[in-house]
């Protein structure tokens, strides 16, 4: 009986061998994580990539802002655009645009911890009237609901946008103050 046990034991262990090599493939596996440093890195643009569970960055943003505030670096600005009420969420549409001479790197500046890398989670909503502020809402993996600001090299001139999205203050709300890691923007309008 152990000489018929033997080989049906030893099947799924080779199988299970054959599968896993000793190839270059396993950093392109999902979930490995890459540690090396890239060797250029790309132009921030609006059309930066995102993770699956982010909103899709706003590919147009309206001619005006309706608040602006210096941001953490020389010539570096933070621009809200909207936002914008939908059922139980309010998403903001922002933006940075850089209006220095020199260029700057957008990285973990609008990010709530190093866990958040490059994503805007860092930003909130105030609501000063009724003393309460919403953080962005978080998916059931706890990744923010939020895009980010790219981890490249922003020229002169150059603007990338972002969103976020956060629970709705009640329907009576109709401004608050978005506070970034870079200042805040009071009386925000909600539409």
């Amino acid at each position: 009986m152990r000489r018929q046990l033997l080989p049906a034991l030893l099947l799924p262990t080779l199988l299970f061998a054959g599968c896993s090599g000793d190839d270059d493939t396993a950093e392109d596996a999902p979930g490995a994580q890459d540690t090396s440093t890239p060797a250029s890195t790309s132009t921030a643009t609006p059309d930066s990539d995102s993770s699956a569970s982010s909103p899709a960055v706003a590919a147009t943003l309206p001619d005006e802002p309706v608040a602006t505030v210096p941001g953490g670096e020389p010539g570096m600005v933070v621009e809200v655009y909207a936002l914008t009420r939908s059922a139980e969420s309010v998403t903001a549409t922002m933006a940075v645009t850089n209006e220095a001479l020199e260029p700057f790197t957008l990285n973990r500046q609008f990010a709530a911890s190093l866990a958040d890398d490059y994503r805007v989670s860092g930003i909130t909503l105030f609501d000063p009237a009724g003393l309460k502020r919403y953080l962005v809402l978080r998916d059931t993996n706890g990744d923010c609901l939020c895009s980010d600001v790219g981890n490249g090299r922003l020229d002169t001139g150059e603007r990338v946008s972002f969103t976020a999205t956060f629970p709705a203050p009640p329907q009576d709300v109709d401004t608050v103050t978005v506070e970034t890691p870079m200042g805040a923007l009071a009386s925000v309008p909600i539409s």
